[in-house]
């Protein structure tokens, strides 16, 4: 089977008229495939479901989008299959969409990348690209990442494996692909995404574990200079899921509990 479907056959060209291109109109899901299976694929396309009412989208075809997920995960030791939806290709110049715009469907499977570097650990730094506050597209997955590219054209030039982002107003969101927990004194905790930021299936798996594991986790606006003062950061994607950071802004974390534990909440859930 191909590699690259698009609309459910094989292929790598669109039309240059999608608004996927024109205009980044379009959401994606980044979905790991373990044993020939996808993971967590209900939660991917809940998430895509909601992006395209969030986005007025109307891409209805989940359970042809699905069945081309799980024909490129078949077979696979372990991949990635990357799933794009975009309104399709534009019926007329101009932003807004008329309405008879036919969605497009692009799904890809890509090899497996490899892991963060091994010791002395997964190093952590700030990014000096903020994100744009905009409460009509926080959470969502979509097309427009120019911000994420950017950080990570830093990040590579800072020599570190992730970079944390801001928000315009100054406060923690995330990194350039992942979402983060964060502990102190008082606990585990997360930013909320309100106005910015992915929500992250990984992020809501662990957040749904710590729940049945009786473990709170404050999910709040978190300030930058909070960062000094905490002594376990964890981040979390699809890719990593629970990714212990040992190195953060150049010092050292000594702990790592809270990943450890839930990561034995997880395994244990889908054992």
């Amino acid at each position: 089977m191909s590699s690259v479907l698009i609309n459910g056959r094989p292929g790598h060209s669109v039309d240059c008229s999608d608004r996927g291109l024109q205009y980044g109109d379009g959401l994606f899901e980044t979905i790991a495939c373990r044993d020939g299976q996808p993971c967590w694929l209900a939660l991917h396309l809940q998430r895509l479901q909601h992006g395209c009412e969030r986005l007025r989208l109307p891409f209805r075809d989940f359970e042809a989008l699905r069945a081309e997920i799980c024909a490129l995960a078949s077979g696979q030791s372990q991949c990635l299959v990357k799933a794009i939806v975009t309104r399709g290709a534009a019926t007329r110049r101009g932003y807004a969409p008329v309405g008879d715009e036919p969605p497009t469907r692009i799904v890809g499977r890509h090899p497996w990348p490899p892991p963060p570097r091994p010791p002395p650990g997964f190093r952590l730094g700030l990014s000096s690209v903020t994100l744009g506050v905009n409460p009509l597209l926080a959470g969502l997955k979509h097309l427009n990442r120019l911000e994420q590219v950017l950080a990570q054209m830093g990040r590579d030039q800072a020599g570190v494996d992730e970079v944390l982002m801001m928000s315009t107003a100054g406060e923690i969101i995330g990194g350039s692909m992942s979402n983060v927990f964060l502990a102190d004194h008082a606990g585990l905790f997360t930013p909320e995404l309100s106005g910015c930021g992915v929500a992250g299936v990984m992020r809501r798996v662990v957040l749904e574990a710590a729940a049945r594991a009786g473990s709170a986790v404050r999910v709040r606006p978190v300030a930058a200079a909070e960062l000094g003062g905490v002594h376990e950061v964890f981040l979390t994607n699809v890719r990593w899921g629970l990714q212990s950071v040992q190195w953060l802004d150049g010092r050292a974390l000594a702990s790592d509990a809270h990943a450890r534990r839930l990561r034995a909440v997880i395994d244990a859930a889908h054992a």
